[in-house]
């Protein structure tokens, strides 16, 4: 069946370069560890917003935010791999090491239409923070 593992093949290679869609970024966000409403307007808000090349990633939010990378209202990563449903990406000026010494890596996985999680890259398969992003507007 040399003609069936050719198609398989083909598949697989287009399955494994399909490109983030970068419409599943598009709109508001807000993260949610808790049981409180996750849109209310009185949480803060993030846009997201992935470079023509797929390169860099910006993450813009609507006031000052504290996080281990420091103040800030926005956070830019380089993006170091894709998936259809995910980026892996890499803060700049990223302090944080895995356990091999490396600068931590973070993947956002859209999980459904108009949620993500987060999940350190080096985590065993499956295993995502307790932040749930939702798209609070288009």
């Amino acid at each position: 069946y040399p003609m069936l593992a050719t198609l398989l093949l083909s598949a697989a290679v287009t399955a494994a370069t399909t490109p983030f869609d970068v419409t599943q970024l598009s709109g508001s966000w807000s993260d949610s560890f808790n049981s409180n409403s996750v849109c209310d307007p009185s949480r803060h808000l993030t846009r997201m917003q992935l470079s023509d090349d797929h390169a860099r990633l910006a993450i813009f939010n609507d006031r000052m935010r504290s996080s281990k990378l420091g103040e800030a209202n926005h956070f830019a990563a380089t993006v170091v791999a894709e998936t259809e449903r995910s980026l892996t990406i890499r803060y700049d000026n990223e302090n944080r090491l895995d356990d091999q010494g490396k600068p931590v890596e973070w993947q956002l996985i859209v999980v459904a239409p108009g949620v993500y999680r987060w999940r350190q890259a080096d985590w065993p398969e499956g295993k995502v923070n307790g932040v749930v992003g939702i798209r609070c507007s288009p």
